[in-house]
């Protein structure tokens, strides 16, 4: 399995996995036109098909132009579809799925599960489909990118990942501190808001102590209350150099670089 995201940040999300011969992305922040451009830059030209966590328009407002643009089917909880709606084409397949439903693309099998954020019905996924790096074996990897807090159900589900893409949103003395109006850090702090970097090092103590992780990737940081090298040591210090685990930061604006697992 290869994963990189394309745009990870409030201004636009967009994740590409490749799973033996399939290909998908995750959540249509960017647009269709900075999607191909992307994508070719990674020698691909083919999406199978379009996930989506939830109908914020920094993870779904492209998601029409995008499946239309590769002639791919539109994955979306059965909740949030009416919300997604104003994004779409009309001229798209859409697959709804239920939350704790397991599907099938291709070579990836997917199981949706419930996060918490101020949405409809968000969700994030596990995915599995054959290793890149381990011929004849599968790997599987979670996908939390907009989250307020981790629950134990999720964290046992976590467990089975050798790959986490998770959120890792704000430094909270720098969010405290910053330009933000109160209500919003409100917001952002609480249950249904964003995962700071304290909370998503210590999931990945976890998942590294007690899990098979691997690799974690910090994803949705922000360009106002975090910095990539603040979120990076923050969890690099909850590891102590104890654990085995590499740890990659996906800029905000740019592609990441491949993670081969």
């Amino acid at each position: 399995m290869r994963i990189c995201l394309l745009a990870s940040g409030s201004s636009g999300n967009c994740a590409f996995v490749a799973a033996g011969g399939t290909r998908v992305l995750i959540d249509a922040g960017i647009s269709a036109r900075r999607v191909r451009r992307e994508l070719e830059a990674l020698g691909e030209r083919s999406v199978d098909a379009l996930l989506l966590t939830h109908e914020h328009g920094d993870h779904a407002s492209e998601a029409g132009r995008i499946a239309v643009e590769f002639g791919c089917p539109v994955y979306v909880s059965h909740r949030t579809l009416p919300w997604v709606r104003p994004a779409l084409t009309g001229h798209e397949r859409v697959e709804v799925f239920r939350m704790g439903e397991d599907f099938c693309i291709g070579d990836l099998w997917v199981k949706a599960f419930r996060v918490f954020h101020d949405a409809a019905d968000p969700c994030g996924f596990l995915l599995e489909g054959p290793s890149e790096r381990r011929p004849g074996e599968r790997v599987r990897v979670g996908f939390a990118t907009d989250l307020g807090t981790v629950p134990a159900s999720l964290r046992g589900l976590l467990r089975e990942c050798e790959g986490l893409v998770i959120e890792a949103n704000h430094d909270l003395e720098m969010l405290i501190n910053g330009p933000y109006a109160w209500d919003l850090k409100q917001r952002i702090r609480s249950p249904v808001g964003h995962l700071s970097n304290r909370a998503a090092a210590e999931l990945i103590r976890e998942l590294v102590q007690r899990g098979r992780l691997q690799v974690a990737v910090l994803a949705h940081l922000s360009a106002e209350n975090n910095r990539p090298e603040r979120a990076l040591e923050t969890v690099k210090a909850q590891l102590d150099g104890l654990f085995r685990c590499r740890v990659v930061v996906a800029p905000r604006d740019r592609r990441s670089e491949v993670i081969a697992l």
